[in-house]
């Protein structure tokens, strides 16, 4: 009976123990699903406000560009500036569907980005090809270039859209638009199953432009964490 008492004490500090250690772990589990909660609440919440990024980055860039532009006596035309609503066809004045601005790059570079804006995609896409056909070394032919692949991509042409980020990349890889590029180009190849190049597309953006907007970042960080990079 002694022998039995004394086991009997022996094993309750041990029991004690076991009992400490299994709440400890339990109100680690607690805390690591409350993270996990958190952090798909952040991720959810980043996604929107990449939505909203792409939806305003057109608009964005027009302001910025007009902003950082000094007063002249005659000002000069902006060539990242909305251009006038183009007029509808039957209005008067209004250009038919199809014509261009001949042999005026700024206007054409100018009649694209109003498409884009008022999300007439097709019609965006025609104008920037015909912008790159016609003026290939113009200073505005690598911006040109990245609306393009903006209008593919808004039509669901992935394949094109990542061509043209990729190419715009290229030419320009320090250039402002070189972190937007990257990032498109993430989105393209993802949109295509192209999941390894996606993942090395967004991993340069992070490596290689820390400097990039912070808008950006945290959307290339959202999509790498939605592709699992």
């Amino acid at each position: 009976m002694r022998v039995l008492a004394f086991l009997l004490l022996c094993a309750l500090p041990a029991t004690a123990a076991a009992n400490t250690a299994d709440d400890t772990l339990l109100q680690i589990l607690n805390r690591l699903e409350t993270y996990e909660r958190d952090l798909r609440d952040l991720n959810n919440t980043v996604e929107r406000l990449r939505r909203q990024v792409d939806g305003l980055e057109l608009r964005i860039e027009a302001l910025e560009k007009a902003a950082a532009e000094k007063p002249a006596e005659t000002p000069a035309p902006d060539a990242d500036a909305a251009a006038p609503p183009v007029a509808v066809q039957g209005e008067t004045g209004a250009q038919p569907p199809g014509a261009l601005p001949q042999g005026n790059a700024l206007e054409l570079y100018k009649q694209g980005r109003n498409l884009l804006l008022q999300a007439r995609l097709p019609e965006a896409e025609q104008v920037f090809t015909a912008f790159l056909d016609d003026f290939p070394a113009h200073e505005l032919a690598n911006n040109a270039r990245h609306w393009l692949a903006t209008s593919f991509a808004g039509q669901g042409k992935h394949d094109a859209a990542a061509q043209q980020f990729l190419l715009a990349y290229e030419k320009d890889p320090d250039g402002p638009k070189a972190p937007d590029n990257l990032l498109k180009l993430g989105r393209a190849f993802a949109a295509l199953g192209k999941e390894e190049e996606a993942c090395i597309a967004l991993s340069r953006l992070s490596r290689k432009h820390k400097q990039a907007p912070s808008a950006v970042i945290a959307a290339a960080d959202a999509e790498r964490r939605r592709l699992k990079c």
